[in-house]
């Protein structure tokens, strides 16, 4: 069972509060949404692990990411309560002065921020009987209410999960035809005689890349690996650096569905460079070059018609 499992509901959504408002200062005060989520994971594995997770929906059979549900609510909190700032559909989060100014480890979750957004809950609620009490309510949802309209951005996040899913059901030669056709979008040119399919010694391929401002090519090898459970450790970058050091490659690049372990990631960062592509870098890829994908306009009516 996941650590997050023990947890209730609200003990949930709590733990991610510091992790967040840590993040958005080290940054100097502004990320994107998906630089958020992959930046608490990067700190905190138990925030990986139930990133990762993908839930069975009792009601409709749907698989969701209880994570998804949790951290909106977390992001709105910290809206109602002045920490963070951030517009409708745009999907960066800003922190504000007072959220800058706060010292974590003297900060208590519990009275800065949710007893103070149960207060403004209780009091927006009572303000809206009559209006649906939906609009600054509509991204706090429980986690298997399918009622309402979706947002975009739930939709976006019903497309990931979906993809997730697709991806972790690959064979592991299917996975490393991906993972091919993906960084050959990137720019990777790939020959005949420069792919192997496993059991390769710790390769799945190598191939070249041409800057085309200073026309300098640099080799690069491939490592894959396609997990359901498990997570790219140490010992797995440290075997794929080894092979790099035989086939003198100028930069690797792991590629998995999954996550790295935090001494997994240490150990790229300590030799010849490598770059990490986990499962969330994947379904943010896949999107921006429309990999095996056909993309789909979506229009919403702006505020001016909604108001009387």
């Amino acid at each position: 069972m996941l650590y997050y499992d023990t947890l209730n509901s609200e003990e949930q959504i709590s733990y991610l509060i510091k992790p967040i408002i840590e993040v958005l200062q080290e940054a100097g005060g502004q990320l994107d949404r998906s630089e958020i989520r992959d930046r608490i994971s990067e700190k905190d594995e138990h925030i990986a692990e139930f990133e990762q997770k993908i839930y069975i929906s009792s009601k409709t059979g749907n698989q969701y990411k209880k994570f998804d549900f949790k951290f909106n609510f977390a992001i709105k909190e910290l809206d109602c309560v002045g920490i963070i700032t951030y517009v409708k559909y745009n999907p960066k989060i800003t922190l504000t002065q007072a959220g800058a100014n706060i010292i974590l480890d003297n900060f208590d979750v519990k009275t800065e921020v949710r007893d103070k957004a149960k207060e403004y809950w209780e009091e927006h609620s009572g303000k809206n009987k009559n209006k649906n009490q939906s609009e600054d309510n509509s991204d706090i949802k429980t986690d298997e209410d399918d009622s309402n309209t979706p947002t975009e951005e739930e939709i976006i996040d019903e497309f990931k999960v979906k993809l997730q899913s697709a991806i972790a059901k690959m064979s592991p030669a299917k996975f490393e035809q991906f993972s091919r056709a993906l960084l050959t979008k990137m720019g990777v040119q790939f020959t005949s005689k420069s792919i192997q399919i496993s059991n390769d010694g710790g390769i799945d391929g190598y191939g070249y890349h041409i800057d085309e401002d200073d026309f300098r090519t640099t080799r690069v090898v491939i490592q894959c690996k396609r997990f359901n459970t498990n997570s790219v450790s140490e010992p797995d970058i440290n075997q794929f650096l080894g092979v790099m050091n035989k086939y003198q490659a100028d930069y690797g690049v792991f590629i998995t569905n999954s996550r790295f372990t935090n001494q997994a990631r240490e150990a790229a960062r300590a030799g010849t460079p490598i770059t990490l592509i986990d499962g969330n870098d994947l379904i943010r890829l896949v999107i921006r070059y429309e990999l095996f994908i056909t993309p789909v306009t979506m229009y919403v009516l702006d505020e001016f018609y909604l108001d009387e």
